[in-house]
């Protein structure tokens, strides 16, 4: 996989996709998945939640939308294109989300002054958090740093044992390093299709805790979930055939 300090993969793959990042499947999950996330956090009108990774802001858009929530959110991506992407559906939804481009990798520095004022913080869909074990603590002492003492975060990571009991063919997966790799097919805009390198660092439930432990927070569960399938498990029930893990940890 690409070292910790090359360019995010994911940078090519975003500017291939722009607006038509929505019509990815896992994106058909958005309602589900936001519901449980203003659950699990607490979410009420006016919490101020970070998302790290945010692709195009569909969780934000989703919860600031909602009469119930109303979230402040704001949303990070590496991607100049789907912030762009962000922005516009945002717009398009009259719903204020804040967008900015940075690389999670960095996300302590960007923070600077915004440290400590979030009331949530989450990275989903291994949009910032899984692209490498070398970088992914970082992250997640990013999440910790932007939320208040007491603040919740939230992170889903690929589950190791899933990945391995599940190789599609052409896939290969690090038994050692646990990093998993594929050439996906991704659509972009007007039915174009193109190949990319995925690389997804994968987890064990244990050690998806310890990401959390290791970053100076109070981890509060771990569950298995999928896209669309936030809620289909109880606080520690993690499954072999759950392709992802969510917990939630408290600063």
């Amino acid at each position: 996989m690409p070292g910790r300090h090359a360019p995010a993969f994911y940078l090519p793959i975003g500017a291939f996709q722009g607006e038509a990042y929505a019509r990815n499947a896992f994106a058909a999950g958005t309602e589900e998945e936001a519901g449980v996330l203003a659950e699990l956090l607490g979410l009420q009108r006016g919490s101020r939640v970070l998302d790290v990774g945010c692709g195009d802001g569909r969780h934000l858009r989703h919860l600031a939308a909602e009469r119930d929530v109303g979230i402040d959110g704001t949303g990070l991506d590496v991607s100049p294109d789907l912030v762009a992407a962000g922005r516009g559906a945002a717009a398009r939804d009259g719903v204020e989300v804040v967008f900015a481009v940075a690389d999670a990798r960095e996300l302590t520095g960007w923070l600077g002054s915004r440290a400590g004022t979030f009331d949530a913080a989450w990275s989903l869909c291994q949009g910032a958090l899984g692209t490498s074990p070398s970088t992914d603590p970082e992250v997640v002492a990013g999440l910790a740093a932007a939320v208040r003492p007491g603040g919740l975060v939230a992170y889903t990571c690929f589950h190791a044992l899933f990945a391995a009991r599940h190789l599609a063919p052409g896939d290969a997966f690090d038994t050692v390093g646990l990093v998993h790799h594929q050439v996906s097919e991704v659509r972009g805009p007007e039915h174009a299709r193109r190949r990319f390198d995925l690389w997804t660092a994968a987890y064990t439930a244990r050690e998806a805790l310890s990401l959390g432990r290791d970053a100076g927070l109070q981890p509060l569960s771990v569950r298995g979930v999928e896209p669309g399938a936030y809620g289909r498990r109880r606080a520690g029930e993690v499954a072999l055939d759950d392709p992802e893990l969510l917990v939630v940890a408290r600063r």
